[in-house]
């Protein structure tokens, strides 16, 4: 599992589209709107950016194509068990977020002069590599439901909505009952604790359910699609 895992990080890496919209972007970003009073939750926003971003495409964006192309009835073929396959594609959805993640913290502390003890940075990256399985989870059910260039589309337009229903990206109240669904959402829960660990805090524990519950629910639907996927093979 190992070595599929290796080999479909590397495979991802060398995709230009996803160095721009998962390092290059969060980064500029950053750099364009993070510095200067705000910079330390700037820096939280754009890592959180860079991690459900990164889960999302890191763990289902190949997928719909590979499934396309026949390359999963090739690894049937191979000694890969289906489970193996199926962790391993989790596994790289969270390896993917580490680019971006610490692209945004160097950009941090360079440019924006953020400085934080070793416990707290240490913190904050456990916390976005824990906090990117949903995100992983959903792009691979996205992946492993939709076909072809629909489902890549797919991802980038359920991302932007996370992002923005989240408060990743603008700022201020959102309209009607966004507002009260926003508290819902994994990258607002997920942000929420990134600046619960910038001053120090635990995260609050509403925020951790509400990531645990998308998990949970993630992992149930991606295990019912893989089932129907496998048994349709």
């Amino acid at each position: 599992m190992f070595s599929f895992v290796r080999f479909e990080v590397v495979r991802a890496l060398r995709n230009v589209k996803y160095l721009v919209f998962l390092v290059v972007t969060p980064v500029g970003l950053y750099l364009a709107y993070g510095r200067g009073a705000g910079a330390a939750p700037a820096m939280v926003a754009m890592a959180v950016y860079a991690a459900a971003g990164g889960g999302l495409i890191g763990s289902g964006g190949g997928v719909a194509e590979d499934r396309a192309r026949g390359w999963l009835r090739q690894l049937k073929l191979t000694p890969l068990a289906d489970a193996q396959w199926l962790a391993g594609k989790i596994v790289q959805g969270v390896l993917m977020i580490v680019p971006g993640v610490a692209g945004v913290s160097l950009a941090a502390v360079f440019a924006g002069d953020v400085r934080l003890d070793a416990g707290r940075w240490a913190a904050l990256l456990l916390l976005m590599l824990a906090g990117s399985l949903p995100f992983a989870l959903l792009g691979l059910l996205l992946g492993l439901t939709m076909r072809g260039k629909s489902a890549q589309v797919g991802i980038v337009v359920v991302f932007f909505a996370l992002a923005a229903v989240g408060g990743l990206v603008g700022s201020g109240a959102l309209p009607g009952v966004l507002e009260s669904v926003r508290h819902y959402v994994p990258t607002y829960s997920l942000a929420q604790a990134g600046f619960s660990v910038l001053d120090g805090r635990a995260p609050g524990a509403t925020g951790l359910a509400v990531l645990a519950g998308w998990t949970v629910l993630g992992a149930g639907a991606v295990l019912m699609r893989w089932r129907r996927e496998s048994g349709a093979r």
